[in-house]
């Protein structure tokens, strides 16, 4: 067992790694977590938000931690005046997607004597919403859910009388108010502070109990153990609703007193350079960023255009990165490290360890090490480090969790102490199973400590994956390809489990399964590994590790019909299922090289490795006929490939290039057209294939009124035996004349139908002003005799017209800015009346010189590009303009709200 060496975390002197910096001073202890906030009001300093909804030129917000203060005393006398049926023990849901929202209504809830809950965005399919939606109002027993506009809908088909849109009240803002609430102590019976909600952003969540004596002593062991002072300024780009950021860097930082900057994860994601864009800006000390993160940081420093064009960053100021949430890769952290050294950066990265349950970070490397002292270090992993002052840990053997582990010994890991949490809400048996017998809570991770007392995570042995630093139930990947009925697996005989590849950035997982096919049928079992690779990377986003059908023998299940996931991994890792994995790969190779057709010509092999360097893949496994819709790319994706084709081939190509035949082919025939090799000859064909193989009833999706049909992608992939097909807007690529009428459009785009699908039945579905189009098309075809067996309307009803019919140029170009995320939703509103009849023009030059740049950037758009999507929206809503729905379908008509559908 290794324990710190500090008794009490609360009330000590402070003096930092140097004579320069600031002394804390001794003050009384804390009693509660609003008087965190109290103290820091009593300072200047306070927080910068970066929205993600902030236009590229817009500066950002910063508010001090004195009108936080007064802006959550006024939002408390709300809250306690105008929701209904307040009791002692209720608790307010918070479903925010900005971090000032998030932190104005922690603190109003906190001010208010609640205990607020932080909830991540749900699922964006519409069944597996509503069952997480549920199950966290039940979990929190009927909770007051405080939301905008823009989050409400993911209550749709949710019972939820206790829902209120905060969206019209007053924000948060310098001016004071006579009547602001009398600070509340906490109305409950326990000392609870906040209920965190664990498995990130996937799963059915257990509550995590912080109590307020647990986030005061984190807080404060945090701060002495990485010597931090008000003089230190925290920046954090991870989202509120997971404890890293609300304990780990915001009390963290109001604890102390000190500036923070709080920007939108999307921002930082999409760019990772503006991390390193900020530190600079605002002379950050202290952050956070999980292996994965740093991983896409080495990778864009090393880009051979940020070596051309190397930014001007000062990064002498920054300390420490705090690294967790996964292990961190050795060398991964050097080689960033390294080359930002030119750039005045020391080495920064600090790797450590900590959980929901603990409030983050209770073990931090904090050495000042030298990068040549890393890379000759031993292992692949950074070592943890020390515990902060307030926990004990111990490693016990997994077969014998009463005896201790030896020094340097695996084993798994238990915690204890003043910063662990004793309680899950409201679930006794999930507490019960938490903790062993003397009071040591069971991590689930495996671990050895050295005989300096580091500590060292070496891997899972819960039924959870943790990969890009989000922690994800393996059994709900199971249970997604169990109800998409593969063909290939034998139901209730697949199973998921935690595997980290060798040199990996990240943790990954393989899918084991028993298999329904015969051995020698090599077609199934392509057929198979496909659908399972494209289902599971639905839920975790990246594909797995591994795709194994193996011997019925393997599954040896318990009385109550249970698989063990430690005991594949260990069959797996150890080398057991080494003899049917090499049968699998080898059928299965051979199988992909005979249908295989391999590159043609130098530019086709150049997109062939392009796009699988981009995915991750073998490109000796992708034919240069494969859909690349099929190999899992998103809308973003092929953007980003758009970029990366014009950089090598000087070819500037458009969306309805690459959609016209999304092949690897395909791209190099429309490459050849762009640099004058080929003449284009190909006429207008409005059928795009997004997965054209199946054998159930394909679906048909109709674009909104942009002609975008990326935005369908995602849904795409969810399926793996049914085909799908977009139509694309004619008008798309320059040069082809835009649609007339409805009737126009509902003709062609029937013809084309019938001559892809001659016979029915029929599946239809549009987004939006499509709806209006979708309804069209099945009435013909039912005219003709044809069965239309599903009719949808994606986010509207087909008559839509009205709101659409009348807009000028100029406004269809503010509806294709918000749409395409250039420009915030509330600035939409604002520009649509003052731009509404100017010239085309000055209003491209308003939205361009407002749009976020970045996203400029990464959409590939500029004003000719902006031009043209703009003229086919417009001509769309001029063609709706006298369009009036009339008649009916015979079929099935389901009509609902794709809610982020826009996101892939």
């Amino acid at each position: 067992m290794f324990q710190s060496r500090v008794a009490s975390p609360f009330n000590f002197t402070n003096p930092g790694p140097g004579k320069d910096r600031k002394i804390i001073k001794t003050e009384p202890p804390l009693t509660s977590v609003l008087e965190l906030l109290q103290r820091a009001a009593a300072t200047s300093a306070g927080i910068t938000f970066y929205n993600a909804h902030d236009s590229g030129k817009s500066n950002p917000k910063r508010i001090s931690y004195q009108e936080l203060l007064d802006q959550s005393r006024r939002d408390a006398a709300w809250l306690q005046n105008s929701v209904l049926d307040l009791q002692r023990e209720t608790v307010i849901l918070l479903h925010f997607d900005t971090h000032e929202e998030n932190i104005r209504w922690f603190w109003a809830t906190t001010a208010a004597g609640y205990v607020p809950c932080i909830v991540p965005k749900f699922a964006v399919s519409s069944d597996r919403r509503i069952a997480q939606a549920e199950h966290i109002l039940r979990l929190l027993n009927s909770p007051v859910i405080l939301t905008n506009d823009r989050m409400a809908c993911a209550f749709n088909g949710v019972e939820t009388p206790s829902l209120y849109r905060v969206d019209d009240l007053i924000p948060i803002s310098t001016f004071s108010s006579p009547s602001l609430a009398p600070v509340v102590q906490n109305q409950r019976d326990d000392d609870l502070g906040a209920l965190m909600l664990t498995s990130g952003s996937t799963g059915f969540s257990k509550a995590v109990c912080l109590r307020q004596p647990q986030m005061l002593a984190a807080v404060a062991g945090k701060a002495y153990h990485c010597r931090a002072t008000s003089e230190d300024v925290f920046l954090s780009w991870i989202s509120l609703d997971h404890v890293v950021n609300l304990v780990e860097m915001h009390l963290h930082a109001m604890f102390l007193g000190a500036e923070q900057i709080q920007v939108a994860t999307e921002r930082v994601l999409t760019d990772p350079r503006l991390f390193l864009d900020l530190i600079d800006r605002h002379r950050v000390s202290l952050s956070f960023a999980p292996n994965f993160f740093l991983t896409l940081l080495r990778e864009r420093v090393s880009h051979p255009d940020f070596e051309r064009e190397p930014p001007v960053w000062d990064l002498s100021c920054l300390r420490c990165v705090f690294s967790g949430g996964e292990p961190t890769v050795r060398q991964t952290a050097v080689d960033l490290m390294r080359s930002l050294q030119h750039h005045g950066a020391r080495p920064f990265i600090c790797a450590g360890y900590g959980l929901t349950e603990s409030c983050a970070g209770i073990v931090w490397d904090i050495v000042d090490h030298t990068l040549e002292s890393l890379d000759g270090a031993s292992g692949e992993f950074l070592a943890c480090g020390l515990p902060i002052p307030g926990v004990q840990m111990r490693v016990v053997h997994e077969t014998n969790g009463m005896k201790p582990a030896a020094v340097g010994e695996e084993g798994m890991l238990e915690l204890r102490g003043t910063v662990m949490f004793d309680r899950y809400y409201r679930d006794p048996a999930a507490t019960r199973a938490a903790f062993t017998a003397d009071g040591w809570f069971i991590t689930g991770d495996n671990a050895y400590i050295d005989e300096h007392g580091r500590l060292y995570i070496t891997g899972r042995t819960k039924d959870t994956l943790l990969i890009n630093g989000l922690t994800i139930f393996a059994v709900e990947v199971e249970h997604s390809l169990e109800q998409a009925r593969i063909p290939g697996l034998t139901p209730s005989y697949t199973l998921v489990f935690a595997h980290r590849p060798p040199g990996a950035f990240t943790e990954s997982y393989c899918v084991v399964y028993l298999a329904s096919y015969d051995p020698d049928d090599d077609e199934t079992r392509a057929q198979t590994t496909d659908a399972i690779e494209r289902i599971a990377s639905l839920v975790v986003h990246v594909k797995p590790a591994a795709v194994l059908p193996i011997p019925r023998h393997y599954f040896e299940k318990t009385s109550l019909g249970k698989l063990s996931r430690a005991h594949f991994r260990r069959l797996f890792e150890n080398g057991t299922l080494e003899t049917e994995r090499a049968f699998h790969m080898a059928h299965l190779r051979a199988y992909r090289q005979v249908h295989r057709q391999p590159p043609r010509s130098p530019t086709e092999q150049t997109i062939l490795d392009l796009v699988c360097t981009h995915l991750s893949t073998d490109p000796n496994d992708v034919s240069v006929t494969t859909n690349l819709f099929q190999l899992g790319l998103s809308s973003l994706d092929f953007y980003t490939i758009t970029q990366d084709l014009h950089r090598i081939f000087h070819a500037h190509l458009t969306l309805p290039d690459l959609l016209s035949d999304p092949t690897i082919s395909g791209l190099a025939h429309q490459i050849s057209i762009s640099t004058g090799i080929t003449t284009r000859t190909a006429e207008y064909d409005p059928v795009i294939p997004l997965q054209p193989h199946g054998s159930t009833v394909p679906l048909w999706l109709v674009h909104p009124a942009s002609g975008n049909v990326l935005i369908f992608t995602a849904l795409a992939r969810a399926f793996h035996d049914r085909p799908i097909y977009a139509f694309r807007a004619r008008g798309t690529r320059p040069g082809e004349p835009l649609f007339t009428s409805m009737n126009e459009m509902a003709d062609l785009y029937t013809t084309a139908l019938l001559r892809t699908q001659p016979q029915g039945p029929y599946a239809i579905a549009g987004y939006s002003l499509g709806s209006s189009v979708a309804f069209e098309i099945a009435k013909r075809l039912e005219s003709s005799g044809a069965e239309v067996r599903f009719l949808g309307a994606l986010d509207g009803p087909p008559d839509i017209s009205p709101l659409v019919g009348h807009l000028t140029w100029s406004e269809a170009l503010v509806m294709i800015g918000h749409f395409y995320e250039l420009i915030s939703e509330k600035r939409s509103l604002e520009l649509m009346p003052e731009l509404r009849v100017k010239e085309a023009e000055m209003a491209l030059n308003v939205i361009l010189g407002e749009a976020d740049q970045r996203r400029v950037q990464v959409l590939g758009l500029d004003k000719r590009e902006l031009t043209q999507v703009t003229e086919v929206t417009a001509g769309f809503c001029r063609a709706a303009g006298g369009y009036v729905p009339r008649g009916k379908i015979k079929g099935r008509y389901g009509c609902g709200i794709i809610w982020d559908s826009g996101r892939s």
